[in-house]
């Protein structure tokens, strides 16, 4: 594994990188899924959440909300935009539908030998992707006794874009 799993639900879900604790997964939670492997001495990291049951109105749309601005953020990398442009792309959407105090981290971070690593998508670097480039898009929105919700996929700079690394559904997923 590249770090701990972290599985998050409930007061500890509306965490961006909460410590699972005991509470009991409930029917309408979301529950948040952070993850990832070392394969070939490379690091991936992958965040799904999904719902146990039906959700509300208000945890649906933080949802959407955040995948919204992950697929708006993920449209844009490519040779030449800057680490700010991505991360205002998905930070304006989030802030836009009012949850722009509740995105409190970087977009995404480079990937590699460890984990977290250079470069860091932050809306203050002006750093331009090139090709090559391995780096984290995760946009996220932590509601504290609402929702927490985190998408992340890993992608790699193409010489016209992007390659998705992480091929896991971002369609919400819901368990009976």
């Amino acid at each position: 594994m590249s770090f701990q799993t972290m599985v998050l639900t409930g007061k500890n879900g509306a965490s961006p990188h909460g410590t699972p604790g005991l509470t009991p997964i409930s029917k309408g939670d979301l529950v948040l899924f952070d993850l990832g492997v070392v394969h070939n001495g490379y690091c991936s990291d992958i965040t799904r959440t999904v719902a146990y049951g039906d959700i509300s109105d208000e945890q649906k749309n933080i949802y959407d909300t955040v995948l919204q601005a992950e697929l708006s953020a993920l449209e844009k990398v490519r040779p030449g935009v800057s680490a700010k442009e991505l991360d205002l792309t998905a930070r304006n959407i989030i802030s836009e539908a009012g949850y722009g105090n509740y995105f409190p981290h970087r977009l995404g971070h480079g990937l590699g030998v460890s984990v977290h690593e250079y470069p860091s998508l932050t809306e203050t670097n002006p750093l331009l992707m090139e090709k090559g480039m391995v780096f984290t898009i995760e946009p996220g929105i932590y509601v504290p006794n609402v929702a927490g919700v985190r998408i992340e996929d890993d992608v790699v700079v193409t010489e016209n874009g992007y390659e998705t690394l992480t091929k896991f559904p971002k369609t919400l997923q819901v368990i009976s």
